[in-house]
């Protein structure tokens, strides 16, 4: 089995295949347990710090996004005037690419802008499902009471029907 690049796997594997067999490698030795990591936890990262660390990147992101086909000229004016021969006879080639990489960029930029709204969003509606259930929580509990409330009422006005009716 070949790709493009005219590498074979087939003979790739059986190399590392053999080299497994030569260093007496099993496959008990080695587990994804014994391969150190650290959990989201232990590195601190939420979602609350993951868009604070991309505010700074964010913001020069959107205020940088168009690029100039071109620098001020400056220096001595022979230095000014072939420096403005070689732009005119390059602006059919530099001028395309420049507005094709400030397409591309304000795309992303927008892209960016979608995703940080939308993550903020997520962050907003969790918070607000979380206010909503402590809330859902408070009302069973205040229903709790009024149902009690109410059967010992229903209690007290059965005996003291009982008691008139005697």
């Amino acid at each position: 089995m070949e790709n493009e690049n005219n590498i074979c796997i087939d003979d790739i594997m059986q190399q590392i295949k053999t080299e497994i067999k030569e260093k007496n490698l099993t496959s008990d030795m080695l587990s994804f347990d014994d391969v150190p990591y650290k959990t989201a936890e232990e590195m601190n990262l939420t979602d609350k710090n993951i868009l604070q660390d991309t505010e700074p990147a964010s913001i020069y992101v959107n205020s940088h996004y168009y690029i100039q086909p071109y620098k001020e000229l400056s220096g001595n004016p022979f230095a000014v005037f072939v420096k403005k021969v070689i732009r005119k006879l390059t602006k059919f080639y530099v001028e395309p690419i420049t507005f094709e990489q400030n397409e591309f960029n304000v795309n992303v930029v927008r892209l960016i802008n979608s995703l940080r709204n939308s993550e903020n969003n997520r962050n907003t509606d969790a918070e607000k499902s979380d206010k909503l259930l402590s809330r859902i929580e408070v009302l069973e509990l205040k229903q709790k009471s009024l149902a009690s409330k109410i059967e010992k009422l229903e209690k007290e006005n059965a005996d003291l029907k009982q008691r008139l009716g005697k």
